[in-house]
This record gives structure tokens, C-alpha cells and sequence, in this order.
């Protein structure tokens, strides 16, 4: 895959756009050391530049359920395990009497709520690019047609009964180019993401903002394209008082 920008390198209007958001794109793998941002940022083979998003969005959430915590007396107490023993006596007793009268007692809740791994945040991004020649046209066709594609994942394998994963994505935001010789935005507006996998890319090209349907050549001169990405891992914190996240295969790597 070709290195693909919008509008495309050399452009006159290449420096009117002050912040890009990059996706380079890398191949899947089930090692730690290969699914980290460096990894793909220095082994991807493709990379994609676009202008500020017109929507984006990061849904940062965690799962929780009730679960048991059988200590909870014993740190109420100050771990006096004999107390709490005698206490769960009187418990037992209180309840077998109940149940014999048709009594009203219960057990005290001691379920809280508890963290249960296994979130990933998701990165959505929607992009209008409205051509306003034949090469933008060719260049904004070019990059939907490859979301749509790295969708799904590989049959180039030996076997009818097996396929490759699809690739894995590094997102990032940089300054006055998305290409070559930029320099990365460290106000981490963009959400720091994680790698992701691509779970959707919408594209429509009927047209926007009163553009021309295409061009001579049949290239549609606007296209809008929404991007769903999920993150391959769930997020941690570094623990170091810093806002930055990092994956469970970048702890392990840092190490």
C-alpha cells in the first residue's frame, strides 16, 4: 500500500492544513513486541494522512459487575478474624431461626462493584473530502477504497480454510504535514490510542456542499468516510502521574 494523503503530496494547498491525523497500518501478530506503537510506527506498510477529522470521538469506558468480597467484615473490624468468625455463628443462627418462623432476616449484601477486565476503548472519526481538482478526486478515492478494503481480513493463505487477520492500525496526530519531515502533536488531542483493529469504515460519495457529482473520469469530487476503531488491548495507566495510556503488549515490551 502506497503512502496516500489528502489533499496528496505537493499540493498548493498541502500547507493549509495545520494538523494531520496519520494511520499507518501493520501486519497482525500474536507477539507482544510487534502489536506496540513503535512497532507499527517503524515496520508499517502503509501509511494514510488526513486533515482534521470533522467528528471525532473517544468512548473511554470500563465494565463492572457485583461481585463478592468476603473481607469486607474483617477490614470493617480491623481483621479481628475471631470476631468476624463469631459473628458469621450469629449470622447462621439468625437465619435458620427465620427461615423455621417465617421470619423477614437476610443476609447483609456484601457484593461490590468490581472492575472485570477486558474494555477496549473505541476511536470514531468521520472525514469530508471534497476535491477541488481531478488529483484530490483520484487521492480521496484512493484512501476510501483502502479503509473499505482493510476491513476485512486476508485470503492469501495456502489453506481454503484458513485467513490472515486483518492489519493493525497506529493512530497519531502531527503538525504542518501528515507526511515526511512532520513533527508529532504531544498535546495528544487525538485521544493517545492504543493499536487498534478497524471496525467499520462507512463510505458515502453522493455529494457534499453542493459539490459536482464527479469528475470526467468518474472519480466522485466528495467523500465522506466514518471510521470505527477499536483497541486491540485494553488501556492501562502508567502509574507514573502522567495522562498518557499504554497497552498490556507495551508494558510487557517496556519492561
Amino acid at each position: 500500500m502506497p503512502y496516500l494523503q489528502f489533499p496528496p503530496s505537493g499540493d498548493k494547498y498541502e500547507r493549509d492544513i495545520p494538523i494531520w491525523l496519520n494511520f499507518k497500518v501493520g501486519y497482525y501478530s500474536t507477539f507482544n513486541r510487534n502489536r506496540t506503537r513503535n512497532f507499527i510506527n517503524g515496520n508499517n506498510y502503509g501509511h494514510i494522512a488526513l486533515p482534521y477529522p470533522r467528528q471525532m470521538a473517544t468512548s473511554n469506558t470500563q465494565n463492572y459487575v457485583a461481585g463478592p468480597s468476603t473481607n469486607v467484615l474483617a477490614i470493617e473490624t480491623g481483621g479481628n478474624l475471631g470476631f468476624v468468625l463469631g459473628q458469621q455463628i450469629i449470622a447462621t443462627k439468625e437465619l435458620f431461626n427465620s427461615f423455621l418462623s417465617g421470619g423477614n432476616v437476610v443476609r447483609f449484601d456484601h457484593f461490590e462493584t468490581i472492575l472485570e477486565p477486558g474494555a477496549r476503548r473505541i476511536h470514531a472519526y468521520e472525514f469530508n473530502l471534497v476535491a477541488k481538482n481531478k488529483e484530490q478526486a483520484n487521492a480521496a478515492n484512493a484512501i476510501a477504497l483502502t479503509f473499505q478494503t482493510n476491513v476485512f481480513p486476508i485470503a492469501n493463505t495456502d489453506s481454503i480454510l484458513t485467513m490472515r487477520h486483518p492489519p493493525l492500525w497506529h493512530i497519531y496526530a502531527t503538525r504542518l504535514g501528515g507526511g515526511f519531515g512532520s513533527t508529532q502533536d504531544r498535546s495528544y488531542w487525538d485521544g493517545d490510542p492504543q493499536i487498534c483493529v478497524l471496525k467499520s469504515a462507512d463510505i458515502n460519495k453522493s455529494p457534499v456542499l453542493n459539490t459536482p457529482f464527479t469528475t470526467p473520469d468518474y472519480k466522485p469530487l466528495a467523500v465522506n468516510i466514518k471510521l470505527v476503531f477499536q483497541e486491540l488491548e485494553p488501556a492501562m495507566q502508567r502509574g507514573d502521574g502522567s495522562a498518557r495510556l499504554f497497552s498490556r503488549a507495551e508494558r510487557i515490551s517496556e519492561r
